[in-house]
């Protein structure tokens, strides 16, 4: 049995960490002035949750090493789960990042969207259609959502 593994790239966190940093500042200065009451209360409670986003993108970003595996007929995700080739229909390819789409699901779940990493880049795309092929998965080039 042949298994690749190859390093990803956790799709949009930089992203996301840019964005819950500027929410977070922005709430944060605009709830220092004049909240009274309930409005109050709700802007900490959303500040600590955003906070709590914050250390998680973080936490995700710099001390964890996802990865996909590649076998010869299952994936095994970037949380380490298996799929079997049976499980999945199709491999979804927009610009860089690639999807997995599983059998009965609308969209693509998260552990199975992923960026190779700049150095495998090629390596990866191809060892990715070669998958495909070798499975009988059909390889669509088009936008997708993902289930967070």
């Amino acid at each position: 049995m042949e298994l690749i593994t190859y390093k990803t790239i956790y799709p949009r966190a930089w992203l996301s960490l840019l964005c819950m940093l500027v929410i977070e500042a922005i709430l944060l200065r605009d709830g220092i002035y004049d909240k009274n009451g309930i409005w109050k209360y709700s802007l900490i409670a959303l500040l600590t949750y955003i906070l709590v986003y914050i250390v998680f993108l973080i936490w995700r970003l710099f001390f964890t090493k996802p990865s996909i595996t590649l076998a010869s007929d299952h994936v095994i995700s970037t949380k380490h789960q298996r799929y079997d080739a049976s499980q999945i229909e199709c491999i979804y390819v927009n610009y860089r990042r690639i999807g997995i789409k599983l059998y009965g699901k609308r969209l693509v779940p998260m552990d199975l969207c992923f960026y190779f990493q700049r150095g495998q880049e090629s390596a990866g795309v191809e060892a990715v259609h070669e998958w495909a092929a070798r499975n009988d998965k059909e390889i669509k080039h088009r936008f997708f959502q993902t289930l967070a």
